[in-house]
């Protein structure tokens, strides 16, 4: 599969693995750019643990500018595939590519692991966040009814990093 090369981030701006000391920062800004729809300070305290975990399946990442958070992505990996938990951008920050930046990362480090698929919900009012992930060759391939709080439906959204091989059935079939 062909990934996007790391985009650049703009001066004063950089990106890197989050730190227990980013935790409140990402809860704070996840409550401005999500509203209702945001995580918990615990929830996050809780992706921080597990992303810290000896055999991580958790990662993390925050774009910060001149050492403030203004950006985070995360990603579970549960081996075929990997989800996209959360990615937000500052609005004061945004039309800068951070919220691509942040995909580009999540996409590679996706495919690093391995994964076949990487997949995300979005919600299906948020038009702006579907361009990018569909200018990054996500489809739609399902709906959730009212699944975030208030009734909003997601998309969920999948992008293959590879294409599958023979199913396991194919394969102990063939063995016989």
């Amino acid at each position: 599969m062909n990934l996007p090369a790391h985009l650049p981030l703009p001066d004063g701006y950089s990106m890197r693995p989050w730190g227990e000391h980013d935790v409140e920062a990402v809860a704070q800004l996840d409550a401005l750019v999500f509203g209702p729809d945001s995580w918990s300070h615990e929830i996050f305290s809780y992706e921080y643990q597990a992303s810290m975990d000896q055999s991580p399946h958790s990662f993390y990442q925050v774009i910060t500018h001149y050492d403030v958070v203004v950006g985070f992505a995360g990603l579970l990996y549960g081996p075929p595939f990997a989800d996209v938990t959360t990615i937000g951008v500052h609005p004061d920050h945004t039309g800068k590519k951070l919220g691509a930046a942040l995909l580009v990362w999540l996409m590679r480090t996706a495919d690093a692991l391995g994964a076949m698929d990487i997949l995300l919900e979005v919600r299906a009012d948020n038009t702006a966040a579907q361009r990018l992930y569909a200018h990054n060759g996500f489809e739609h391939i399902h709906t959730r009814p009212r699944y975030y709080p208030g009734g909003a439906d997601a998309w969920v959204m999948r992008k293959r990093l590879r294409e599958a091989g023979p199913s396991t059935a194919a394969a102990l079939m063939d063995k016989e």
